[in-house]
């Protein structure tokens, strides 16, 4: 089992995670391209640094004349014209979303209502779908976080002098252990706060092997206290971590349809593995949902605060089951009318499941006007990058 190690005792922004990231492993050019994708002004680079001391990657996003002010609309919108991989682009949809819930939670207005100010800018996007595409690339089979480190005082916004956390910081901080050095500048910004919601769980040093060890540098070096550098640890862990998870159901007979959908996103951006509905017949005759959400026990009352708060449960169970998972790695394949992605799930060195990308199927599918099952098909038989078309390992 692969282990995505991240250590936020310095504190986490966008910047600091894309260097980590890049000194753990991931190639410049992959986020390079990730960010060309985005077929915007904006590009990325990265140089050597150091923090404290301490030798790592800094990362520079470049948005020239961007001014923000954006709606979450305004980024979906970019999002939605991208060239992203499908996962990558809902992953990085649901991280920005909850940026926007918190801020209108923050102003009293709704996502959909409410706009950015500074963190309205395409550097917020470059961050979160660089870190997205980054922790995609390595496929760690678990991504666990330490405490995040906040750091100390207060910072100038448009609305004035706000001490640290920042309102918004602070709500995408629910359900994440935290703390405070005293070091007197703004450690977690609101960009590094929504990013924690790629890890699985939360604690210390996991059990592991370290393979590699990378530092992201932030713009602050202080000249006394903590290195302000993020640490990144790849390595592998005993099979048996990360196999353990809560199963968390409620059954549900009065939640109006409508709102199922959102339930189910709002439960997976709280963390749960996965979510779903079993229609049931119960008592009287009436028809009712079962919801199941999986969820690593470190994320399980995050998880448990949005079933409460968004459905109409007044109860929920929870058993302990363990699961048993594939090797995962995303390709890319050629098929007749363009390239898509492709899930492999490996067991040993050997290929045993296929799935391609549905969002690149169709993408490709609606610009070559060919029926979508025909470019899922050829995607399916294509042959694997450097499997000389044996496309069986």
């Amino acid at each position: 089992m692969r282990v995505l190690y991240l250590d936020l005792s310095a504190g986490v922004s966008g910047d600091m995670l894309l260097g980590a990231l890049v000194d753990v492993g991931v190639p410049p050019e992959v986020l390079s391209e990730t960010v060309a994708a985005l077929r915007s002004p904006v590009s990325v680079s990265f140089e050597e640094g150091s923090r404290g001391g301490l030798r790592g990657i800094k990362a520079h996003v470049e948005a020239p004349d961007d001014r923000g002010h954006r709606y979450l609309r305004d980024f979906l919108a970019v999002l939605e014209r991208s060239g992203l991989d499908g996962e990558v682009r809902k992953r990085t949809a649901l991280l920005l979303r909850r940026i926007f819930e918190a801020e209108g939670q923050v102003h009293g207005k709704t996502a959909e209502s409410v706009h950015l100010h500074e963190l309205g800018s395409l550097d917020t996007l470059v961050d979160i779908v660089g870190a997205v595409a980054g922790v995609a690339h390595l496929a760690p089979d678990r991504v666990v976080a330490s405490a995040v480190n906040l750091g100390s005082g207060s910072v100038e916004a448009e609305h004035g002098t706000l001490e640290i956390p920042a309102p918004a910081t602070g709500l995408l901080l629910r359900g994440v252990p935290t703390f405070s050095d005293g070091s007197g500048f703004e450690r977690t910004t609101p960009t590094g706060a929504v990013l924690t919601g790629l890890a699985d769980s939360f604690g210390g040093w996991p059990a592991m092997t370290p393979e590699r060890i990378g530092y992201g540098l932030g713009s602050a070096d202080p000249r006394e206290g903590r290195p302000n550098a993020l640490r990144a640890v790849l390595g592998a862990a005993p099979d048996r971590l990360g196999r353990m998870v809560d199963v968390i159901e409620a059954t549900l007979d009065d939640l109006q349809p409508e709102i199922a959908p959102h339930l189910l996103e709002r439960l997976l951006a709280a963390g749960a593995r996965d979510a779903f509905f079993t229609p049931v017949q119960m008592k009287k005759g009436r028809p009712g949902l079962v919801l199941t959400a999986l969820v690593d026990p470190a994320r399980r009352e995050a998880v448990i605060s949005v079933l409460f708060s968004e459905s109409t449960t007044l109860g929920v169970r929870i058993t302990e089951a363990e699961r048993e998972t594939l090797d995962r790695r995303v390709v890319s394949v050629e098929t007749p009318w363009g390239t898509v992605g492709l899930k492999l799930g490996m067991r040993d060195g050997t290929v045993v499941n296929r799935a391609p990308e549905f969002e690149d199927c169709r993408r490709v599918a609606e610009d070559a006007g060919v029926p979508l099952k025909e470019v899922y098909r050829q995607a399916l038989v294509a042959p694997l990058p450097g499997s000389a078309g044996r496309g069986s390992r």
